[in-house]
C-alpha cells in the first residue's frame, strides 16, 4: 500500500530551509505588516494557521501584543511542544467572540481554505471595527484555483483574492509583490531537497495584503 507524503509544511525539508516560520520571507513580512498597522502593547492579535507558533512568539516578544494562534494540525501542535497561546481550531470556525481582536494574521495559509468566503466571514466577525487583516500567500499567475492538496495547487489569482477581501467587508490598505521571497525559498529547497521543492517551483507569485475592517470610527 502506498501512502501519500505529508504536505510540504509538515516536512523536515521545509523546516531546514525556512525555519520555524515555514514560509517565504520568514519574519520580514510579519514585521512589515505589524509596523504598517501600528501594532502596540496591549493589542489582541490572532494568527490563523499558526503552525509551530513562530508568529505568535514573534508578535509577543517584539511588539508586546497579546497574541494567540489557531492551528488545525495535531502534528504541528505536537511539534510546537506546548508553545503558549496556541489552540487547535480551524480558521473558518474560530472559537472566539465577535470583535475580539485588533488584528488577524493569516500567513501562507489562506490558499488552503476550502471555503474562502466563509473564512473571510469569520475573520470579519472576530475583528473589531477598524481592525486589520494581514494576508500573505501564494498567488497563481493567470490560472484558476486548483483542487490539489498543496498551497501551490490551490493558489488563486491575486485579483480573485482581492475581490473576495473587498466583498467580505474590508478595505485594502496595502498590496505588495514579494515574489522574490518565494523564488529564493524554492531555490533553497531544490538545493536541499530536490523533488520536495516541487510545490514551490511553479509559475506562482507571493503577496502581502493588509486590509481594514470597515466601520472604524
Amino acid at each position: 500500500m502506498r501512502f501519500a507524503p505529508p504536505p510540504l509544511w509538515e516536512r523536515a525539508e521545509l523546516r531546514a530551509v525556512a525555519g520555524e516560520t515555514l514560509r517565504p520571507g520568514g519574519f520580514e513580512l510579519t514585521d512589515r505588516a505589524a509596523d504598517f498597522i501600528g501594532a502596540v502593547p496591549g493589542w489582541r492579535v490572532l494568527d490563523v494557521g499558526a503552525g509551530l507558533g513562530a508568529t505568535v512568539a514573534r508578535l509577543r516578544a517584539r511588539y508586546g501584543v497579546r497574541a494567540w494562534g489557531v492551528e488545525p494540525s495535531a502534528d504541528q501542535l505536537d511539534r510546537a511542544k506546548g508553545a503558549p497561546g496556541l489552540v487547535r481550531a480551524r480558521g473558518d470556525r474560530l472559537p472566539f467572540l465577535p470583535e475580539t481582536f485588533d488584528a488577524l494574521f493569516c500567513e501562507c495559509v489562506f490558499s488552503l481554505f476550502d471555503d474562502r468566503p466563509g473564512g473571510l466571514t469569520e475573520f470579519h466577525r472576530v475583528l473589531r471595527p477598524g481592525g486589520f487583516l494581514v494576508l500573505s500567500d501564494l498567488c497563481a499567475v493567470g490560472c484558476p484555483v486548483g483542487d490539489g492538496a498543496s498551497c501551490a495547487d490551490r493558489a488563486a489569482p491575486l485579483a480573485e483574492t482581492d475581490r473576495l477581501v473587498r466583498e467580505g467587508g474590508f478595505t485594502v490598505r496595502l498590496l505588495e509583490d514579494h515574489g522574490a521571497h518565494l523564488r529564493d525559498l524554492a531555490a533553497r529547497l531544490v538545493w536541499t531537497a530536490g523533488e520536495a521543492a516541487s510545490d514551490c517551483n511553479r509559475d506562482l507569485g507571493y503577496f502581502l495584503m493588509i486590509a481594514q475592517k470597515q466601520g472604524a470610527d
